[in-house]
């Protein structure tokens, strides 16, 4: 069942950045099901915190889409750049959470609690990041996809290195689609 379910899951995702990538609301949707799919597949994996990610995954989407609400005819213009000493802010946040969440997964018999612990915190920065229609969410979304391809080749979950080789190739084409809205400004 699974195996399905993972299918489901990866078909789901890619709607979702897709969408996203072109400031399309809808996708928030489709990644609410893809994430909630993933709940249920990356806890009997063992891999918890992408379990409680992808939960939490499930409530962002509804804030995303909610938040998307004002986007008309799909136009990026509340799109923004932060500053250097915000990103400086924010790794150096990101880095504090994941060496926190390390050091709990310490405690579980997780393998790859590192690798979790920062493919979990990146994406939850990088999500917020895209919440707020921020540009260099693809940048986060970019070292998340390459350590996500690691973490789930390491559990044997191959549909979902896959995706995530999509998601990498996509997040690019976002970025890109993004960077030409900032253009129009």
């Amino acid at each position: 069942m699974i195996d399905y379910l993972e299918y489901f899951a990866v078909f789901s995702g890619m709607l979702y950045l897709i969408l996203i990538s072109k400031l399309i609301r809808l996708g928030w949707l489709f990644g609410m099901f893809s994430a909630a799919a993933y709940t249920y597949i990356c806890f009997q994996s063992s891999l918890y915190f992408q379990s409680i990610l992808q939960l939490i995954y499930v409530f962002t989407s509804f804030l995303g889409f909610w938040s998307w609400a004002e986007l008309k005819d799909n136009k990026g213009s509340e799109t923004f750049h932060l500053s250097i000493q915000q990103n400086i802010w924010v790794i150096l946040a990101a880095l504090s959470c994941v060496f926190i969440s390390f050091y709990l997964l310490s405690y579980t018999t997780q393998e790859s609690a590192l690798l979790d612990s920062f493919v979990t915190v990146f994406s939850l920065v990088a999500t917020a990041l895209t919440i707020l229609r921020c540009i260099e969410n693809w940048y986060y979304w970019w070292g998340v996809n390459v350590l996500a391809i690691v973490l789930f080749y390491q559990q044997n979950l191959k549909t979902t290195v896959f995706l995530y080789g999509v998601y990498l190739v996509i997040s690019i084409y976002g970025y890109i689609q993004w960077q030409k809205t900032l253009q129009r400004k």
